[in-house]
């Protein structure tokens, strides 16, 4: 009987009673009839029925189970087939004891792994309509539902409605969420499925609400202090939901407004101490399927970049640290930062964005395989996206699709129109233009620029244009290390001489221990002059209309808003102007005319502040404000223009109040009416004001097929 026809069932009967000492003899003797079937014959189906007889008849043979193994993956190679993976996996799971063969496993995976990125994918895209288009929101572990927080509530919508495969089903909202918010894609839902974990706010301390999808009470999981940048207050839950990751200050510390020296940790949603993970810079965290992982990102300065140099000023670090504590592992190194991550259901594979300029803008999905001890790294997968992405990926389902939020075209520029309102001119070329401000003379316009990714590393920040248009002009800042300045908070105020800016800025490298500080930076030549000197956080400097003070807000240890100062603008110490009861809320403030007032943002009204101090006085009531929210008195001083909203949600507007009634307008631009406004300044004789805006840009939901391709060595 040849090999070929071999029975295998009466043969094992015989083993039965044979003596234990027959037993490796006869399993040697199946694996080489094996290995003949698969190697001489190319019965591969054949072979891989007999290894698994090995496996199952032979389980003491150690050596003999781990070869059996072994070929199997290699028979399911041969017939690329992707459960080749699957048997390699089980060499390196099961037979540790048997080095060798594990190395061999781990080659063959390796191998897989470059394979498949060498070829890469052929993506397809293909946008979901979402009812209420939310920007925000991941994927329940099915994949077929999504969680997104929206008017104060979370809610979960089907992926796949019953009209079409592109038109989502009925949200249904699962909970309230009080204080809730879910910019920027920072949920997280549990493996098992029965908790989202959302951003929120409870009795003004800054909480995780864990909520349970089935109904009911949320979990309420207290946090230390996370800040500055959104993609801080990204979390993640275990698979069961018993424990949270997120990144924070190191504990003890408080807020700085800033990204540096923030870790990553870990603390049981029923209560506990949180359990430090990390410590190297770090933040993004989240859990692999199996619980057993935390991927998370870091950013390291390149030791090697200069003001000159058109490289970015970052490395962008993709790491793996065991959940239970370990020594984390670095997968991956980017020029720029990366975000995210996601894990593949399988956990072979890690997903990011790939932001390679100064801001938060990606184009790019880098694919990196995923292997605790580096063992079977292979380079990325670098998939090119059709449109720009600022947003977190939703998720990873098991039908290998992405989850992502895209934005429509963008356009955005400085325009002017009239201080009553009507058609816009756009004065700058286009570009992401913050804090426009006029000059003394009324010719140009000053603003900040955020360069473009492949500008990255230019020098300059400060630009002006002519204020009846013109390409932008750079203003060279002399610093001996290069200044950012911040945003929100920046200022940019020009002094009344016209011959100085003062802004908060940073100075690169960042040193935690010199904080964001105000400069006085000359327009015309000599190095800035930096006014405070601790590691405070000072923001949206003005200055008074003599000359003789600088105002600005100064964030309390705690990190609340703070309160008003004034200094000397020659530098000098700070007194505060404002007391805790005045509630000095986030947002821009400004000098009345007269100097005689200071005007800020407060529970949703603005009010005055007699410098001397007093009781503030209440100009414009109902209002919505924030971080980025700006305001203005007219040059006459009998109006006000301040801004509403986010600059990227439909709210951004700006409004005209007349101080005499407190009666607000809506400023009329003549732009289509989705433009989103951020900044505006009026020109010194108030007839018109200039103004910052952005037409489309709106998030849409998209997912992503078809990226990882079936290939003859598994995927």
């Amino acid at each position: 009987m040849s090999l070929r026809k071999l029975k295998i069932g009466p043969l094992l009967l015989a083993f039965t009673f044979l003596t234990p000492g027959f037993f490796a003899q006869s399993a040697e003797r199946l694996f080489q009839a094996a290995l003949y079937q698969e190697e001489a014959e190319g019965e591969l189906d054949s072979a891989i029925e007999m290894y698994q007889e090995i496996l199952k008849q032979f389980p003491d043979q150690r050596l003999i189970s781990a070869k059996a193994q072994l070929h199997i993956g290699l028979c399911f190679e041969k017939l690329g087939h992707e459960r080749a993976r699957e048997a390699y996996d089980a060499v390196v799971r099961d037979f540790a004891d048997q080095p060798d063969i594990v190395a061999e496993a781990r080659n063959r995976l390796a191998e897989i792994d470059r394979a498949v990125s060498s070829r890469g994918g052929n993506p397809s895209f293909r946008k979901i309509q979402i009812p209420g288009r939310p920007d925000n929101g991941v994927f329940s572990p099915d994949g077929r539902e999504l969680a997104f927080f929206a008017d104060g509530g979370l809610w979960i919508v089907p992926v796949r409605g019953n009209v079409s495969p592109d038109i989502a089903g009925e949200p249904t909202r699962i909970a309230d969420v009080p204080g809730g918010w879910g910019s920027g894609n920072l949920l997280s839902w549990a493996a098992n499925g029965e908790w989202i974990a959302v951003n929120g706010e409870f009795a003004g301390e800054d909480t995780v609400y864990v909520v349970p999808t089935s109904g009911g009470e949320p979990k309420l999981v207290p946090l230390p202090p996370r800040g500055g940048h959104s993609w801080s207050y990204r979390v993640s839950l275990s698979p069961a939901g018993e424990q949270l990751a997120f990144s924070a200050l190191e504990l003890g510390l408080h807020e700085q407004q800033t990204t540096v020296d923030r870790y990553i940790y870990t603390v049981p949603t029923d209560g506990g101490a949180p359990q430090r993970l990390t410590f190297n810079w770090s933040r993004l965290p989240a859990y692999s399927q199996d619980g057993k992982y935390i991927a998370y990102v870091g950013y390291r300065e390149r030791e090697d970049w200069s003001e000159d140099s058109k490289r970015s000023r970052f490395h962008g670090d993709l790491w793996i640290v065991p959940a239970a504590g370990g020594t984390p592992v670095r997968l991956e190194t980017a020029e720029g930062r990366l975000r995210g991550p996601v894990w593949s259901p399988d956990g072979r594979w890690i997903a990011v964005h790939n932001e390679p300029g100064p801001g938060n803008v990606s184009r790019e999905i880098w694919l990196v395989p995923a292997s605790p001890d580096v063992s079977s790294q292979g380079d990325p997968i670098k998939i090119a996206l059709p449109r720009m992405s600022v947003r977190m990926l939703a998720g990873w389902t098991p039908q290998d699709e992405l989850g992502l939020f895209m934005e429509t075209e963008q356009h955005g520029a400085l325009y002017t129109v009239t201080s009553s309102g009507g058609k816009a001119v756009q004065v700058s070329p286009q570009g992401i233009v913050w804090y426009p401000r006029w000059s003394r003379d009324g010719e140009r316009i000053y603003h900040r620029l955020v360069v473009s990714p492949q500008d990255d590393g230019h020098p300059e920040w400060l630009f002006h244009v002519p204020s009846t248009g013109g390409a932008a002009v750079g203003v060279p800042v002399h610093s001996e290390r290069r200044l950012v300045s911040m945003i929100p908070g920046g200022g940019l105020d020009i002094s009344p001489d016209g011959q100085m800016i003062v802004v908060t800025a940073g100075q690169q490298p960042y040193k935690q221990e010199e904080g964001v500080d105000m400069w006085a930076v000359p327009l015309s030549s000599g190095p800035p002059m930096r006014l405070t000197h601790d590691p405070t956080v000072e923001s949206h400097p003005c200055w008074s209309p003599d000359g003789r003070w600088i105002a600005f807000t100064r964030e309390s240890p705690e990190g609340d808003s703070g309160a008003i100062y004034m200094m000397p603008s020659e530098g000098g110490e700070a007194r505060p102007i404002t007391s805790p009861g005045d509630d000095v809320g986030p947002g821009a403030i400004a000098f009345s005319p007269d100097g005689k007032r200071i005007a800020f943002f407060s529970d949703q009204t603005i009010k005055a502040m007699p410098v001397q101090g007093g009781t503030p006085e209440v100009l414009v009531r109902e209002i919505k404000h924030g971080r980025h929210s700006e305001l203005a008195f007219s040059p006459s001083g009998d109006r006000i223009a301040f801004t509403t909203g986010r600059p990227y949600d439909g709210e951004a507007k700006v409004w005209v109040a007349q101080l005499d009634t407190g009666s607000s307008t809506e400023l009329q631009t003549g732009l289509p009416a989705d433009a989103m406004y951020h900044g505006f300044s009026w020109s010194p004789d108030g007839e018109k004001i200039a103004f910052v805006a952005y037409t489309g840009g709106k998030n849409e939901f998209w997912l992503m097929e078809d990226f990882l391709p079936l290939v003859k060595t598994g995927r």
